[in-house]
């Protein structure tokens, strides 16, 4: 979720400053006549009441709260008596007890229902009670279940909690009944964060168009843009936000979130401050470092790996074999699991409950409650595996349950302002012009940073390309990558590839229909058939492996590079081209190749890129033996040897506690 400036409940906090405080008229806050009153009581109730107002106004606000207390004992369901005594605490500035009355009014009252519900919900977010003013909302959307204000404010306030699932009905609800700037932004920041980026193109778009240089909505509309290869609107708002913060150099208005940034920008001054700027809106001020570790002598250290991604995910793939080759007479593993219900299941899963020697289920904790039971669990290093991307706990790493935190595979780039104390990364990713970008002390591993599981299937190719959809006696190009690295000068680099090698063909994920749609255009427009691209559907990762072997050269993106991607299609014996890129999200293939022996396959720059694919395409024999050598080093090169990069690892994590 992109960090944001404005706040949840601005729109209905207007609304509570707007409402009347001083002085009371009786006509004003009487509105019992839809609540049946017995005849008896109506008399002195009523008398009460007006004594209590009349109190009020005289500033005699203690009298008057121990009048209406009289009044609402006696009456609880007086909506008049809990509207009058929440606002007597508005005026003392007892924003929660205010809170209190206004929400206890909001069902009893015929005509104020909308009004004194906005109102609680504005105090309790203001009193840190963003429970309870979700709360309020949700009843008052039972009354008021089509009101563009409040599908907006629900929406807002799920959002900023990152619950964009639970967020969705009311923005998909905000679109088809909500006006305005504020309204379309907010739908389409949710429906953009679940990845339905067709359905909130057109909001963003809306939006954008209303108010052309207001930076979020910028900034919003170009990820979305991106995630949908419409390259035009995409390079549009890229020079929008690069035109701005040029100008405004140290002080940029940035709002887009740090994963966001490594796709487009290679620069790591850039990318350090927008994750700093990511953590100072996400997350809480980061707790001070508990001072040394215990003493392990006589024990093994206490390893803990917080993660969502503990099932089969590509997280996994990469790190399976780490878990399962960790020493345990020098280490004890934790797995502090947050992966969602319906994810906990499949091979991938099963291999992660069995690898660790403590398992802790930390879905249903809040921050503060998982930060408690991992410092009970006495953990030694605590590693996250996420970084700033979705699904992220790092307000746990803020609370700093562990003495030693660490980063490691799940971000290209720094984890800065939440806690993390060291990354571990390798000298090509991070080389020494690196080091004033980030805030984490580096473990630099040997050979690549990239952990690889060494026990899958060894692929072969199978000769059965028509089975995937190619044809047979050609280049056979792949990228399969994720459509928001696709940049618009790469894409226009690999149509260059395919003009220059006669009847090749470009193999890639099976993206949405409107990106195909969108790359198929961009093919034409660069003068290349669109049949020439194709299409691969989703499988499982053990048959995705199989038919990537069928490729013969994999083209790299930039500024952010294939990274599973990129060591799948080296361990299926494919190849990869890649130029040197400025920052760790950009020098992985470079990292992986490296790792492998095949250095001579990193183009200094693009152009450089075009040339060594065209070369070796047009080079048969070359391709043959730089196949044979992958399959070969499958069981050599240090990429592809767990046990190594484990031991890597732990001796990292004993100088750490060695030197703490």
């Amino acid at each position: 979720m992109a960090p944001r400036e404005e706040k949840p409940w601005a729109p209905f906090f207007a609304r509570a400053q707007a409402m009347p405080t001083a002085p009371v008229k009786s006509s004003l806050r009487q509105d019992n006549a839809a609540r049946p009153c017995p005849k008896t009581r109506a008399i002195p109730m009523a008398a009460l009441l007006d004594k209590a107002k009349q109190q009020y106004n005289r500033g005699d606000y203690k009298i008057a709260l121990a009048t209406l207390r009289r009044l609402i004992q006696q009456d609880r369901r007086n909506a008049d008596a809990h509207i009058l005594t929440a606002t007597i605490h508005e005026q003392q500035d007892n924003r929660e007890l205010a809170a209190d009355f206004y929400a206890s009014a909001m069902p009893l009252t015929a005509n104020l229902k909308r009004e004194v519900g906005f109102r609680a919900a504005s105090h309790y977010l203001a009193s840190g009670r963003s429970d309870r003013a979700f709360s309020v909302l949700l009843t008052l959307h039972g009354f008021f279940p089509d009101d563009p204000a409040v599908n907006h404010s629900i929406c807002s306030i799920l959002r900023e909690a990152s619950r964009y699932h639970e967020a969705a009905p009311f923005a998909v609800k905000l679109v088809s009944v909500g006006n305005g700037f504020e309204n379309a932004l907010n739908a389409g920041i949710v429906l953009s964060g679940l990845g339905r980026s067709e359905e909130a193109y057109p909001v963003l778009l809306k939006a954008q168009k209303e108010r052309p240089d207001e930076r979020l909505a910028v900034s919003e509309l170009f990820w979305c843009a991106s995630n949908l290869c419409d390259f035009p609107v995409a390079d549009a708002m890229q020079a929008k936000l690069e035109a701005a913060y040029a100008v405004e150099g140290d002080k940029a208005d940035i709002r887009e979130n740090a994963f966001c940034a490594l796709t487009w920008s290679a620069n790591e001054a850039y990318h350090l401050a927008v994750a700093r700027r990511t953590a100072e809106v996400m997350f809480p001020q980061v707790a001070a470092r508990k001072a040394g570790l215990p003493d392990v002598r006589g024990r093994p250290i206490r390893i803990g790996y917080l993660s969502c991604d503990f099932f089969d995910h590509a997280t996994m793939a990469l790190f399976a074999g780490v878990l399962e080759t960790h020493d345990r007479s020098r280490f004890e593993i934790h797995g502090f699991c947050h992966t969602p219900e319906k994810a906990r299941q499949g091979v991938m899963r099963e291999r992660f409950l069995k690898s660790v020697d403590r398992y802790t289920d930390i879905l249903d904790l809040t921050d503060d409650q998982a930060a408690e039971a991992i410092a009970k669990s006495n953990i030694d290093i605590l590693i996250d595996l996420k970084g700033f991307t979705q699904g992220n706990r790092l307000g746990i790493f803020c609370r700093r349950p562990a003495p030693v935190q660490v980063t490691y595979l799940g971000f290209p780039g720094s984890v800065a302002g939440v806690g993390i104390d060291y990354a571990l990364t390798d000298s090509v990713v991070t080389p020494e012009t690196s080091v004033p970008y980030y805030a984490e002390s580096l473990l630099r591993l040997p050979a690549s940073y990239q952990c690889n599981d060494a026990s899958r299937e060894a692929v072969v190719r199978s000769g059965d390309r028509a089975g995937h959809g190619l044809p047979d006696g050609v280049v056979v190009f792949c990228s399969f990558n994720q459509a928001q690295k696709i940049r618009s000068a790469v894409f226009a680099a690999w149509m260059r590839i395919l003009s220059a090698v006669e009847g090749s063909v470009l193999w890639l994920v099976d993206h949405p229909a409107p990106v195909r749609e969108n790359l198929r255009a961009a093919a034409r427009t660069a003068g290349v058939d669109p049949d020439r691209l194709v299409f691969a559907r989703q499988k499982p990762l053990t048959e995705h492996l199989r038919r990537v072997a069928e490729a013969d050269i994999a083209l790299d993106t930039a500024p952010y590079n294939g990274h599973t991607t990129t060591s799948d299609a080296l361990w299926a014996g494919v190849p990869v081209i890649t130029w040197k890129g400025t920052s760790f999200a950009g020098r992985v293939s470079e990292s992986l190749l490296s790792a492998v022996g095949l250095p001579e396959l990193v183009a200094e720059d693009l152009n450089g890129f075009v040339r060594l694919a065209v070369e070796l395409a047009q080079d048969g024999n070359r391709r043959f033996r730089l196949r044979q050598t992958l399959i070969e080093v499958r069981s050599t090169a240090p990429l592809f040897d767990t046990v190594a990069l484990t031991r890597a690892i732990e001796a990292h994590f004993e100088t750490i506690v060695r030197d703490s």
